[in-house]
């Protein structure tokens, strides 16, 4: 029987500025290997609000850790987490996605892939009062079924204020040749070819789907719904296929008939 990994440890959160408040990252779950743990919040200014990246989910290995949201009182505070190699003007690398609020800068860092590992989302700083940072989400590992993790995702409004669009695709794996668009996505492991095979075989049913009830193939990877588990599975089984199809998580993941 295979192990099964911790979920990852939610981050601290530690507010010292007036009327602020700071949300620790939300610990990954577990797979084989262990959830990444949540990154942490601080807030050192007034009127502020920092959210930590949430940990990566665990596969084969590890999820990634969510990278730490700093507020900072001031500008020369950034000595201080950045050290002697501050640059100037304030840090944003060339794959950072960053918005800007009264000429603050919000950095939305990235999580990344590495091997089997999930990689660490990035950290977000933000300087002065009346600010918002959220730190990169940790990445997700390899999953046992062949299915590459997915990289850190970029933080979305909408998740602070409670509200989850039903179509949002920024924390699923996107169709094969089509060019990743979400703002902020780190990179995501590549699928193994017996995944990829799969993947597609599944891709094809769904568009049979879709022709018979007349729908157009724009959304058909995406779909969740539309698309009755069941009735996947029963055109695999119907082909020959000796492996099923389930969804964890947004995603699909497959097994062997009888495992």
């Amino acid at each position: 029987m295979k192990r099964k990994g911790s979920g990852g440890r939610g981050g601290d959160a530690n507010v010292y500025g007036e009327d602020s408040t700071a949300e620790g990252g939300i610990g990954g779950d577990a797979v084989i290997g262990d959830g990444g743990d949540g990154g942490h919040a601080i807030v050192a200014a007034d009127q502020s609000h920092a959210v930590g990246g949430r940990g990566g989910r665990g596969g084969i290995g590890s999820g990634g850790r969510g990278g730490d949201a700093h507020i900072l009182p001031d500008d020369a505070s950034l000595e201080d987490p950045l050290g002697a190699d501050k640059p100037d003007p304030f840090p944003v690398g060339p794959s950072d996605s960053y918005i800007t609020i009264d000429g603050r800068i919000i950095l939305l860092a990235r999580g990344g892939q590495n091997g089997d590992e999930g990689g660490r989302g990035g950290d977000g700083y933000a300087v002065g009062g009346n600010s918002f940072v959220a730190g990169g989400k940790g990445g997700e590992a390899s999953q046992p079924d062949g299915r590459g993790g997915r990289g850190g995702r970029a933080f979305r409004g909408d998740e602070l204020l409670g509200q989850h669009d039903t179509q949002r695709t920024a924390h699923m794996r996107w169709p094969y040749y089509e060019p990743i668009t979400e703002p902020g996505r780190g990179a995501d492991a590549p699928d193994t070819p017996h995944y990829k095979a799969r993947r597609l075989i599944v891709e094809q049913i769904k568009k049979r789907y879709f022709a018979l009830q007349g729908l157009s193939f724009d959304g058909v990877w995406w779909d969740r719904e539309v698309v009755p588990l069941a009735w996947i599975n029963e055109q695999l089984e119907a082909n020959g296929h000796l492996w099923r199809a389930s969804v964890v998580d947004d995603e699909y993941e497959f097994s062997d008939v009888g495992r």
